[in-house]
């Protein structure tokens, strides 16, 4: 920091954070926004995040939004998130990105750009070599790896080309780098890429706000409205597509509900409610033993505590060493244990080390079987609540991950 005349305060740190996740999404509620309250009281901040123009377009939300980010002093430039055509969108995306964003480090003279994945850390990285911000890339996963991982890209392409070339320069170029996973720092260092010695790696995962979920008895009324009273409950919350394998979780359900007594199955999701009862139904879980629902990124606590049990199976592939499902702090700090595969980041390893769930180590049809009576025994276990509660605080803390990253800051702008 620089010094300050005797007698006067020094001016605050000027931040700019870079999201091309919304906030008006739950995932941008829970993994900016959470980071962004904490760390107002460390520095001014500008938030510049790219809208899906559907959550634009419900103005109540956005005021709603707006409102809670000017009380914590955070000034909010909302841009609009572009999705076709493919790559020329997003080139468009970081051209706005760029504008806006030289147009505040100018004005608010930016010390630290905090760019939270690929396209924001492209602007990042031009208003380094612009303007002079430190730069903090957020890497968030191996975006170009998971595009020819999903499916999008080949390997031979030119876009794979030029973002890996890209990536190179992110790596090289930051002045601190943020992997979500252990699994993730490991890999970036076997790369090959000239990251300098003075470049701190810094490992913190996607964490939890224990204040908001929290465990507790089911509750009465939700219970009675979605008929699940007197039954176990295994569910699913979030997404169920893209990288989500919806058809082996679907399947693992169907066995849980043939072979558990007693188990109904929930799943909570803002997506294509008809479609996932009918792929659901399809997958051969009864109709009467099913319930299919929505709710706000507010809600979710209540409706985690309602399951005995939370799965997600995630498609395993080098991109996904750098990934964390937001879902899995989100359960285990409600208490309740998880059905997951291996593979994933730090996932299992974590869920096996504090005993807080079952880890398969595949998804085919055999291992799900075998792993049924493990589940069973979970699904007995009174302890396995406070088990979940306390890996949560040990791993998926907010508070812990708000003062690392303000760390990082305090050592970009010193």
């Amino acid at each position: 920091m620089k010094e300050c005349v005797p007698g006067q305060a020094p001016k605050p740190m000027e931040t700019l954070y870079i999201s091309y996740d919304g906030v008006l999404e739950p995932l941008g509620q829970s993994q900016v926004l959470s980071y962004l309250f904490g760390l107002s009281r460390l520095c001014r901040q500008t938030l510049i995040s790219f809208e899906k123009p559907a959550d634009l377009a419900q103005i109540d939300r956005v005021r709603k939004v707006e409102a809670s980010l000017q009380d914590a002093g955070i000034r909010w430039m909302r841009l609009t998130y572009h999705k076709r055509p493919p790559l020329v969108s997003s080139l468009y995306d970081a051209v706005i990105g760029m504008m806006a964003s030289l147009a505040v480090c100018v004005t608010r003279r930016i010390q630290v750009v905090h760019a939270r994945g690929y396209v924001p850390a492209l602007i990042a990285l031009l208003l380094k070599r612009l303007a002079g911000p430190k730069f903090l890339f957020d890497m968030r996963g191996f975006w170009a790896d998971e595009k020819v991982d999903g499916g999008h890209w080949s390997r031979e392409s030119l876009i794979y080309s030029v973002t890996k070339r890209c990536e190179r320069l992110f790596f090289e170029s930051a002045d601190a780098i943020v992997s979500l996973t252990e699994e993730g720092a490991k890999a970036v260092r076997g790369l090959g890429y000239a990251i300098r010695p003075a470049t701190k790696i810094e490992v913190i995962p996607t964490c939890t706000d224990l204040t908001k979920f929290t465990p507790g008895p089911k509750h009465a009324g939700l219970l009675r409205s979605l008929a699940l009273e007197g039954h176990r409950v295994v569910g699913c919350a979030g997404s169920m597509s893209d990288w989500y394998l919806r058809e082996q979780m679907l399947e693992y359900l169907r066995l849980l509900v043939q072979h558990v007594e007693s188990v109904r199955i929930l799943i909570v999701s803002r997506e294509d409610q008809d479609r996932l009862s009918h792929d659901a139904v399809k997958a051969g879980i009864p109709g009467d033993r099913l319930v299919v629902t929505q709710a706000e990124f507010s809600d979710m606590p209540e409706y985690m505590r309602l399951m005995d049990a939370g799965i997600f199976f995630i498609r395993v592939c080098f991109s996904k060493k750098g990934s964390a499902a937001t879902k899995l702090g989100e359960f285990l700090a409600c208490g309740v244990p998880v059905i997951i595969n291996d593979g994933i980041g730090d996932s299992g390893w974590i869920v096996r080390k504090h005993s807080v769930g079952a880890v398969l180590a595949d998804t085919t049809a055999p291992e799900l079987e075998r792993s049924l009576p493990a589940v069973r025994q979970l699904l007995d276990d009174p302890a396995v609540r406070e088990r979940c509660r306390r890996a949560a605080e040990q791993c998926f803390d907010l508070n812990a991950g708000i003062r690392r990253y303000a760390a990082i800051y305090r050592d970009l702008a010193s």
